[in-house]
């Protein structure tokens, strides 16, 4: 073993900052984010919504090619289901979320048949302006939790938070907007 002395210090101390710069400036491969290949995006059925009023919202997944997710009611108990949930909001309430049916298919990683959404899909909520929410714009928050898998394996489960806007008036009534997207949206509840 080489002996150490005081001019070979500076050099063993600028090695071992070096190295110990690339360890903390590496992230480990747990530590990376996967990525993200499903997007969301949140439209409303009228121009404006009146408090006390129940509207309809459409949430527009599209996934990424080569990539699907599980529907909300997964054939098997140990799949992760896509989820559409709302955040407590003073001046909302969620009445029903209505999921699409999924696509059956099979994949290389499981034997049994799944039932997925791949491409682009459309959830909807109903959602009431509650009778004292205010005139003005409003951010309603939502969130998507999903697990997007490919042919061979699946990614880890996240959550996709998403905004919508919704403008609140005291005047004039709804008027309809994107009937393409909310006229094919058969909700459960009677809409008053």
């Amino acid at each position: 073993m080489p002996k150490l002395t005081l001019k070979s210090l500076p050099l063993l101390v600028i090695l071992a900052a070096a190295t110990a710069a690339t360890l903390i400036g590496t992230p480990s491969l747990g530590a990376q984010e996967s990525p993200q290949v499903v997007e969301a995006k949140g439209l409303i059925s009228c121009d404006a919504v009146r408090p006390g009023q129940i509207f309809k919202v459409a949430v527009l997944l599209k996934v990424q090619a080569g990539y699907h997710i599980n529907d909300n009611a997964p054939l098997d108990q140990f799949l992760i289901p896509t989820e559409l949930s709302f955040g407590e909001d003073p001046g909302f309430e969620v009445v029903e979320i209505l999921y699409p049916r999924g696509r059956r298919a099979r994949f290389a990683y499981s034997e049994a048949e799944l039932v997925v959404y791949e491409g682009e899909a459309v959830l909807g909520a109903l959602i009431k302006a509650k009778e004292g929410v205010v005139a003005g714009t409003h951010a309603l928050k939502g969130s998507l939790s999903y697990q997007a898998c490919n042919n061979e394996s699946c990614l880890p489960p996240k959550g996709l938070p998403f905004e919508i806007t919704v403008p609140v008036t005291t005047t004039g009534t709804c008027a309809p907007v994107h009937p393409e997207i909310f006229d094919k949206i058969r909700f459960k509840s009677v809409q008053k």
